[in-house]
């Protein structure tokens, strides 16, 4: 082997890409085995049911083995909640705020294995969770339910127990967003968001969950395309030498892998070329670079490697140093089936259940027809039948001899249908009205509409189905019930509830 191909080599081995096509047949396995990347991650384009994901997975494992004799880890985002690529043959676990409101630890270990479990019998390596940010925005839509809560500590817990259990299947864990990506509501895929909090905040804030789990044994690490002030005010995290090197490696003492978010998000796209960006992610302390959406922009990033280690900028002992340790993150165990303990994410959502206020006890007044008035994104607003991924209150409450019927909404309806929505509900023999609301204090036409909904129908069931900041905006609605997700397993633990079979014990997670 020539040195030049030595050195293409382990430029490949820290890269992990994304490709498209979902079987072997559609996925440009000769491409992919050229460029030889450490890893690949794996979208919701790519995965169908486990076995197919788990053949999948065989197939780009040999291919990348034939070629570079090393095979890739494989990795996806399974977070739980909104953010599950694997949904069929897979369990649909909860949110990560539902496992905060529900704070129960071993709880939350117990899912991690479940997710592990999964992931496993599907072939994957690597989990891109858990989410280790903070929900301290209320305007943030890229967060959000995705974190835990906004306490530090009980995110440090359930961050660490999640962590655990998923490491104790063989899958390796990955703290996302490091240093935090909560306090800013700007998402990094469109912009780059600046947090100007003080040191002494920075530590006893967003750092405290991440240094828990280090010291809890982390395997990996994603950065943040985000620049924290007080740490460096001239590069976001993903290309901070002082927040990758000096902070994690030396002061944090992380051993383990650390990722770049993807280098093709606007925050650093925008920045520089992507190939330039992900030199300086290596010159700054990352171990693997993240192209996730296209082959031949993960080509032009290895050549690029390849340039720095040749003119010096990046030394050949780091490169040999980091893909030794993308090596580690491979499973050496063979495919085990999946858990069939669904009863974990079903405790886990029934658990998270909050019951905010109540004008008489949940299930006494559902003893007649129901109108359930869902606010949802206005492209699923038009599917009727699409509850693909997200979970659906009145068949939960069909399932449990409820008459219930549906009224779905778009996020921000227009005056008209405003009118229309006010005058249905109002004609409605039907004594009951559940509404489902999404995100009101970002839509402004939602907040109008479920006020006058409530005028009209004073027994009103409030549902904040995502993060309970829309809670302060309804004061006159009498019960009012938070859910932080709104999959299939949710709905269904909402529907125990509101039907009696269930007790709503969650509290909230976050600060009103």
């Amino acid at each position: 082997m020539t040195a030049h191909a030595g050195i293409e080599r382990l430029a490949g081995a820290v890269l992990c890409v994304g490709f498209p096509g979902a079987t072997a047949a559609e996925v440009p396995l000769q491409q992919l085995a050229d460029l030889g990347p450490g890893g690949v991650v794996l979208f919701g384009r790519n995965v169908t049911s486990l076995d197919a994901t788990g053949a999948l997975a065989c197939a780009v494992r040999e291919a990348i083995r034939e070629k570079t004799g090393s095979p890739p880890f494989i990795a996806v985002d399974q977070e739980g909640g909104r953010v599950q690529r694997l949904r069929r043959g897979a369990h649909d676990v909860p949110s990560m705020m539902a496992l905060g409101a529900g704070a129960d630890v071993p709880l939350a270990e117990r899912v991690g294995r479940l997710l592990g479990d999964d992931l496993r019998a599907a072939g994957i390596d690597v989990d891109f969770a858990p989410v280790m940010d903070l929900a301290l925005q209320a305007r943030s839509t890229v967060i959000g339910n995705r974190a835990f809560g906004d306490d530090p500590t009980r995110t440090a817990e359930l961050g660490v127990a999640l962590m655990s259990g998923l490491q104790s299947t063989g899958v390796a864990a990955t703290l996302k967003h490091f240093p935090g990506h909560g306090a800013t509501p700007d998402d990094t895929h469109e912009t780059l968001p600046h947090i100007d909090a003080d040191l002494g905040t920075l530590r006893s804030r967003e750092l405290l969950p991440f240094e828990s789990a280090i010291e809890a044994g982390a395997r990996a690490v994603m950065s943040a395309h985000v620049i924290f002030s007080a740490l460096d005010a001239t590069a976001p995290a993903t290309l901070s030498r002082r927040i990758l090197h000096d902070l994690l490696r030396k002061e944090l003492g992380f051993c383990g892998v650390c990722f770049t978010d993807c280098l093709e998000m606007g925050a650093v796209a925008s920045w520089a070329d992507v190939p330039q960006v992900a030199v300086r992610a290596l010159i700054a302390g990352a171990d693997v670079v993240l192209v996730s959406q296209n082959l031949a922009v993960g080509e032009r990033v290895r050549a690029a490697i390849v340039e720095a280690v040749k003119n010096g900028d990046i030394p050949m002992t780091q490169l040999e140093r980091s893909a030794q340790r993308a090596r580690t993150l491979m499973c050496l165990d063979g495919r085990p089936k999946p858990s069939e303990d669904g009863q974990v994410a079903r405790e886990a959502a029934r658990r998270a259940i909050t019951l905010i206020r109540a004008a008489t006890p949940p299930g006494a007044s559902i003893d007649g027809p129901v109108t359930v008035v869902s606010f949802e994104p206005a492209e699923t607003a038009a599917a009727e039948d699409d509850d693909r991924e997200r979970g659906s209150l009145h068949r939960s409450l069909q399932r449990r001899g409820v008459r219930a019927e549906l009224l779905r909404v778009p996020s921000s309806p227009d005056p008209g249908m405003v009118e229309q929505l006010v005058a249905v509900v109002a004609q409605r023999s039907t004594p009951q009205v559940i509404v489902i609301v999404r995100r009101a204090h970002l839509y402004g036409a939602q907040r109008d509409a479920v006020t006058r909904i409530i005028g009209v129908a004073s027994e009103t069931v409030l549902v904040s189905a995502l993060e309970p900041f829309d809670v302060p905006l309804f004061p006159q609605a009498r019960t009012v019930v938070c859910t932080y997700g709104d999959d299939g397993v949710t709905m269904d633990a909402l529907a125990d509830v509101l039907t009696g079979r269930a007790r709503a014990t969650g509290r909230l997670p976050v600060h009103l």
